[in-house]
């Protein structure tokens, strides 16, 4: 609905999509847009490797083929903003760009709500109140965006999408049913992250495929059935995964927060190398 109302009939707007790590927010919004009827440019540009706010700006121009100077890009937006077809702009990771006083968060949700404009602007982080705790003053300002959660995947949204992905690769079950269903409840457990359970369910397949290779040639037979992927296996690979406590605490830890404490690494082995030398 928000892209038929706004981007579609070449008027702006702006949405922020929240939810937890693999629940499908990027890949969703991809989806509809190639579902769309309408013709209209459309780009993503990931926030996380951006060192500094204001880099947004040249990072969307460059998305869309246009070519500036820092100290130029956001005059630059403006008029593409005011004076082009209408263009959709989708920011992955967009609590990247949060700074001190949220200048440049502020300025590309005006400039998607100004009633000239062409640009429809999508913000797309894990937080779900982010606009409440860090962009207060958007509601003052009139140009609040629309809102859309994601929840964590459930066991049977996560057993249909897998065996629809299995389906697709093969007629014949790869995977006991038991064993999806057992993938399924550990991840939604604890993060209904669902590349979790692909992962899950990949290394399981390579794990049941080494075995029966192993078997083939201790045989000295050509056995060419498919190796099945039983109980046994998606424990195993859930063991590995969940591994211990500090493991678990260490694989939630956020992007930020993980690049603190390789800073804090970094610099403690520093330390001890001086001290050594």
């Amino acid at each position: 609905k928000f892209l038929q109302e706004s981007v579609e009939q070449g008027r702006g707007g702006s949405m922020y999509i929240s939810g937890n790590p693999g629940t499908g927010k990027t890949a969703c919004l991809q989806s509809l847009i190639k579902q769309s009827e309408a013709s209209f440019p459309s780009v993503l540009v990931n926030c996380v490797p951006l060192t500094k706010p204001g880099q947004v700006y040249e990072a969307i121009l460059e998305a869309l083929g246009a070519s500036c100077g820092p100290d130029s890009a956001l005059s630059q937006l403006e008029h593409l903003v005011f004076h082009s077809r209408a263009f959709l702009v989708i920011l992955d990771e967009v609590d990247s760009l949060l700074g001190s006083r949220q200048e440049v968060l502020y300025r590309l949700f005006e400039l998607a709500a100004h009633p000239q404009s062409r640009m429809a602007l999508v913000g797309i982080a894990n937080a779900l109140d982010l606009t409440d705790r860090f962009l207060p003053r958007l509601q003052a300002r009139n140009c609040e965006p629309l809102l859309l959660n994601f929840n964590p995947y459930q066991v049977k949204d996560i057993v249909e999408i897998l065996q629809s992905r299995l389906n697709s690769v093969s007629r014949e079950p790869i995977i006991q049913k038991a064993a999806l269903e057992l993938c399924a409840r550990k991840v939604a457990a604890t993060s209904g992250d669902l590349r979790k359970s692909l992962d899950v369910c990949r290394q399981a397949m390579e794990m049941a495929e080494a075995e029966h290779r192993r078997q083939a040639k201790d045989k000295e037979n050509h056995d060419e059935s498919q190796p099945k992927v039983t109980l046994m296996h998606i424990a195993k690979v859930l063991t590995n995964l969940n591994g211990s406590p500090t493991m678990q605490k260490l694989e939630a830890l956020n992007f930020q927060q993980k690049l603190v404490l390789c800073a804090h690494l970094f610099l403690t082995a520093s330390d001890k190398a001086k001290k050594l030398g």
